[in-house]
């Protein structure tokens, strides 16, 4: 894949590790398309929708609970929680209108307690 790098020509080894990141994850890909080699936005979107149905982003959506919980807790100190993961997959570039996040998104709604927040009262 050419780059299109404004201002400056991507050296040898800046084409390798172009390449290299090309060859992860959806969640990374869409990202260097978007952000090193000016890729055409529909061929982004087309890469950011793949972090719902592959990788590391449809691994996490997997792991949630049939509570609507992953790790089986709304929010914990740790990195294993419902709030902790839902950030990750924001990160990764999950699209909030892709069927898998509002699969996730509404169990969390119906069945996620947040002990101390009235969602309801706000």
């Amino acid at each position: 894949m050419a780059t299109n790098l404004p201002r400056w020509r991507a050296s040898q080894a800046d084409q390798s590790v172009i390449q290299w990141l090309l060859d992860a994850d959806p969640a990374m890909r869409w990202q260097v398309m978007q952000d090193l080699i000016g890729a055409p936005a529909e061929q982004v979107a087309a890469e950011r929708a793949r972090v719902a149905t592959e990788g590391w982003g449809a691994r996490l959506l997997a792991m949630q609970g049939a509570d609507g919980t992953w790790g089986g807790e709304a929010f914990n100190q740790g990195w294993d929680s419902t709030m902790h993961v839902l950030t990750l997959l924001r990160e990764m570039g999950l699209d909030p209108a892709s069927d898998e996040a509002r699969r996730a998104i509404g169990l969390v709604r119906e069945r996620v307690r947040w002990r101390g927040w009235d969602w309801d009262g706000a």
